[in-house]
């Protein structure tokens, strides 16, 4: 069965149901179910953007239709997903990411949660792997000091990292897993959504840095995976785990080599000491097609 379908199980009957009646296979190519207080549910897929079949401005949801929509989906238990909605996000088993938009609480600096939603992106986590090129699959089989995926929202980062961290581990390489949104190798309290490769060891629901401090600590991998690294102290992380012989595949995003540079605030030859490449993916059009490699 197609994921889009696991993806809308939670969700009410009144939208759950149209949303089944799309054939299977315009449903498997959906990779985001927009939900929006107000407006028509909007469907996202390689060619762009349309309202769910039957629906206008007329059957708009209503506020009231959207907070049953959530409260569904989290299982009418918010509070058991409160850490993640304080960084604007839930998952779902299966690793399917809804995004969460609305009036958020603050204590002080701190984000607590939600006291409304306004907007919820569902997006689709597929299994598929991704295909690297021939010169960049060589070169992760080898010692390598670390590989940087570079790509906008839809571009298939994850799923390269899906792709990298089987690879590994079929060389025989020890492989950690930092999955801090779960949605690398879902896992859920019945064990993981798909089979995880044989020496890969996933820490789901994981600060990033506390889970690359915790997997040098406990587990003894060759190579880590993070997704979506987001700033210098993610980067510091990394550097430090380099430092012990580590190496690392990492995503960010962007949409140009010099995003990585931006984001991390660090220079090429800082750069290179603990990533030998970065690899600039091809874009939603083409999700997990890495178009363009730059070595460091």
């Amino acid at each position: 069965m197609d994921e889009y379908y696991t993806a809308i199980r939670r969700l009410p009957g009144f939208l759950r149901r149209p949303l089944e009646d799309l054939s299977p296979r315009q449903a498997q190519t959906i990779h985001e179910i927009h939900l929006r207080s107000g407006r028509p549910v909007v469907l996202t897929c390689a060619d762009g953007q349309f309202c769910l079949p039957g629906q206008g401005p007329a059957q708009a949801l209503t506020h009231a239709q959207l907070q049953e929509c959530f409260y569904s989906l989290c299982e009418h238990s918010v509070h058991s997903y409160e850490q993640q909605l304080a960084e604007g996000f839930f998952t779902l088993p299966g690793g399917h990411r809804v995004g969460v938009a609305g009036l958020f609480r603050r204590q002080g600096q701190t984000m607590k949660g939600l006291s409304t939603v306004t907007s919820l992106n569902i997006r689709i986590a597929r299994t598929a792997t991704g295909e690297l090129p021939v010169a960049l699959r060589d070169h992760l089989l080898g010692p390598f000091r670390g590989l940087v995926l570079v790509g906008p929202p839809g571009s298939g980062k994850t799923t390269l990292l899906r792709s990298v961290s089987a690879l590994l581990s079929r060389a025989g390489k020890k492989v950690a897993v930092v999955d801090e949104r779960m949605e690398i190798w879902p896992c859920g309290a019945g064990g993981f959504a798909a089979p995880a490769p044989l020496h890969c060891d996933v820490l789901s629901g994981c600060e990033k840095r506390e889970g690359i401090i915790s997997a040098l600590r406990s587990l003894g991998p060759q190579v880590i995976l993070c997704d979506e690294l987001g700033d210098e102290a993610d980067f510091e992380a990394v550097c430090a785990g380099s430092k012990g012989g580590v190496s690392f595949v990492c995503t960010v995003h962007g949409d140009a080599f010099e995003a990585v540079e931006q984001r991390f605030g660090a220079s090429r030859e800082r750069l290179s000491k603990s990533f030998s490449c970065i690899g600039l993916l091809a874009g939603a059009s083409h999700p997990g097609v890495v178009k363009q490699v730059s070595w460091l």
